[in-house]
């Protein structure tokens, strides 16, 4: 048996919290909110407690829906309503955050934010139905290298491939894109098409060889690249595999799921919704790689009382693995650790 225990509860927001990023190297996070604000929560090394360390609220006009640091944590990128996107830079001795950046171009609210692993590149989503990928080309200059412009609908997400520089969407058309670059020209490799709704979420294994995705549909989908079989002949030249959904799990939550999170450090999934659950799933021993099977450990309920639950993150340092960070609808986000009981 297993459990999700309740480590820290960290208020300071006082609107809806959408998003939660940690940093690659510290024990902190960073959440942004309707209330236009972006703060950053850091562990205290002498007691273990979790504290407010800054506030950023002087970039955006309109609510923050989305927040990334940047591989090395020096940047934070936040993307915002107002059709901007803010990168910030730590101050390595005061730890303060300054913007070094406002990203314009979008014609709608900007939904989602990632970093490439290289943190060369930026990837931006929108409402506009687009996908921008940005390059860092100085201390505080970035050009937009490619708009992409095949989803149908709204874009929800952007996950950058942990290793290489491969990118996912998501949107409201019910489809994932996976992106791929050729000679400075970016173009859609591959449409991934099973979900019935608006596909809310998306996450990369550790080796980035599956994805999983959750949506308004209420499953739960893992896709792995199927080598065995192009498109090449649909695209004339480019060998780039298929991606194929192996594994779906069937109204894992009772209303929309909103997040999905793929720990780079224990391998478990955890999702979060609509009816203020969280789960954490599992892949089963010995299972075949070409079909993998999974499970369900945990069913944590009113993780929020009786709000949403809009972002579930897992902590990426291998200290704190076991560290899982949600938001809701109540303002509040909270820290859990995993436990075998």
């Amino acid at each position: 048996m297993a459990k999700l225990e309740l480590v820290a509860e960290l208020t300071g927001h006082s609107d809806r919290v959408w998003s939660i990023a940690w940093h690659p190297t510290l024990p902190l996070l960073a959440t942004c909110s309707g209330d236009k604000s972006v703060r950053i929560w850091k562990r205290d090394a002498g007691n273990g407690s979790w504290g407010c360390v800054s506030v950023l609220d002087d970039a955006h006009k309109r609510t923050i829906r989305s927040c990334a640091f940047s591989p090395d944590g020096r940047l934070l990128a936040t993307a915002s309503f107002d059709a901007s996107t803010a990168v910030w830079e730590r101050d390595g001795d005061s730890g303060e955050w300054e913007c070094l950046a406002t990203l314009e171009g979008h014609e709608n609210e900007v939904k989602s934010v990632s970093w490439s692993a290289s943190g060369a590149l930026l990837a931006t989503c929108s409402r506009d139905k687009s996908v921008w990928i940005w390059e860092v080309v100085g201390e505080s200059d970035f050009e937009c290298l490619s708009v992409l412009q095949e989803h149908e609908q709204d874009v929800k997400m952007v996950q950058w491939h942990p290793t290489e520089e491969l990118l996912a969407s998501a949107s409201y058309d019910d489809s994932i894109k996976i992106w791929r670059e050729d000679d400075d020209d970016w173009y859609c490799s591959d449409t991934l098409t099973g979900h019935t709704a608006t596909v809310w979420g998306i996450d990369f294994n550790e080796t980035g060889d599956m994805l999983a995705s959750v949506s308004d549909d209420r499953t739960l989908r893992f896709w792995r690249p199927d080598t065995s079989h192009s498109n090449a002949a649909s695209l004339g030249y480019r060998q780039d595999p298929r991606w194929k959904c192996v594994h779906t799990i069937q109204d894992l939550h009772e209303r929309t799921i909103y997040a999905v999170s793929w720990s780079k450090v224990n391998g478990r999934i955890a999702t979060a919704g609509a009816d203020n659950c969280v789960k954490v799933i599992e892949k089963e021993a010995m299972t075949d790689e070409n079909a993998p099977k999974f499970e369900t450990i945990v069913s944590l309920t009113n993780a929020h009382g009786q709000s949403d639950v809009n972002s579930v993150r897992w902590c990426p340092l291998n200290e704190f693995g076991d560290l899982l960070a949600t938001a809701g609808d109540d303002c509040v986000v909270r820290l859990w650790r995993y436990v075998n009981t």
